[in-house]
């Protein structure tokens, strides 16, 4: 059955509402229509109010696309792909492909929705204030302050340091910078977005016995929501020392085919342009056997118009050089021999002589997560 209805794109970015947003906007335009607007503009038909909460529930749903669409805009600009925006019961999500890949950006994405939130309030009740200035509908003037304040505390609500609300990848973005451990940075804040939500759940009980049993139910089953994903966000982050003992095979970036020996450096550049992630690319003897390589940074070194006429050769590093590592050795014997947290790459061979490389980096990373951050 499926779960979402597809609304349209913008900016690109995928936009579906989950079926369950029809209930909230039903409870919404009731509560404009029959409790909020004739209190603050009585006297007028109840056709005025229901008109106006039913514009008032699409201009909430507009609210949340746009705080979901700074979210993707910022993110787009910091090489994050956006794979789409859905609305549902408890406000909006933006899905991104992956985690932004240093903790500036991660800041800057995640204040993104928060401050569309703050401008959208500010430009609701500037339109309320001129509407009132110019003797405008009450009603009008009630519905444009409505969304100012429910725009107000979506912005400020989604600010609290609370992972994986925006305030909670803020207060990572912050330890991580401060720590360079992503990981470690994410387990802090999921704890935070745990005792917020238990917190949360204590004060929704005094609401439901001291003010109104509704909101209290609804800031109950918020928390409720926001305890069980940070939970999860702080279990995946946990110290897994367990993939240390994963041979480092299943790490491997497998290099494209040999260039023969008399490949130019324009021939290495396209070869490597069609691996994005692989180092370097390996050139073969004059016995057809691999004895050295061509990098990136050699390949940059010669003035692209001579890439074609200039042999591969001649910027080549022999392979020897690099470390060999069996595909079956696990991690912990590797970063033993070779090293943590230095810069280096290490050669990798099947049992049918296919060639793969091994990065620090990638080694780097896996004992990030077995480490816990």
């Amino acid at each position: 059955m499926k779960s979402h209805l597809y609304l349209g794109r913008m900016f690109g970015v995928p936009i579906g509402v989950n079926l369950w947003v029809g209930l909230v906007a039903v409870v919404l335009a009731v509560s404009l229509a029959e409790i909020s607007l004739p209190n603050v503009a009585p006297g007028h038909p109840n056709s005025a109010y229901w008109f106006a909460g039913v514009v008032g529930v699409a201009g909430f749903l507009g609210s949340l696309v746009a705080h979901e669409l700074g979210h993707s805009w910022v993110a787009l600009r910091n090489d994050v792909r956006v794979l789409g925006i859905t609305l549902w019961l408890f406000g909006g999500v933006a899905k991104l492909d992956g985690e932004a890949d240093d903790p500036r950006a991660e800041f800057r994405i995640a204040l993104a929705g928060p401050a569309m939130s703050a401008l959208v309030a500010v430009l609701s009740g500037g339109a309320a204030w001129i509407t009132w200035r110019f003797d405008g509908s009450d009603v009008l003037v009630g519905l444009l302050i409505w969304l100012a304040g429910i725009n107000a505390v979506l912005a400020v609500s989604n600010l609290l340091p609370a992972f994986p609300l925006d305030g909670g990848r803020i207060l990572r973005a912050v330890l991580w910078r401060r720590s360079g451990h992503r990981l470690g940075a994410t387990r802090t804040a999921a704890l935070w977005g745990q005792i917020l939500a238990a917190a949360m759940a204590l004060v929704s009980i005094w609401v439901i016995f001291s003010v109104a049993a509704w909101s209290g139910m609804w800031i109950l089953a918020l928390s409720l929501f926001l305890f069980v994903a940070a939970r999860a966000e702080w279990a995946s982050a946990a110290p897994a020392p367990e993939m240390l003992d994963m041979p480092v095979g299943r790490m491997r970036r497998q290099l494209p085919a040999p260039l023969p020996a008399n490949a130019s450096v324009a021939d290495a550049r396209d070869s490597l342009a069609a691996n994005p992630g692989v180092p370097f690319v390996a050139l073969s003897g004059d016995r057809n056997t691999t004895d050295s390589l061509v990098t990136r940074d050699s390949i940059a070194r010669i003035p692209p118009a001579q890439q074609a006429v200039v042999p591969a050769r001649s910027v080549a590093e022999p392979i020897l050089a690099l470390p060999r590592v069996d595909p079956q050795d696990p991690v912990r014997e590797v970063v033993a021999r070779l090293g943590g947290g230095h810069h280096w790459w290490a050669l990798m061979a099947d049992g049918d002589g296919t060639l793969a490389a091994l990065l620090s980096s990638d080694v780097d990373g896996l004992l990030e997560v077995a480490a816990g951050g």
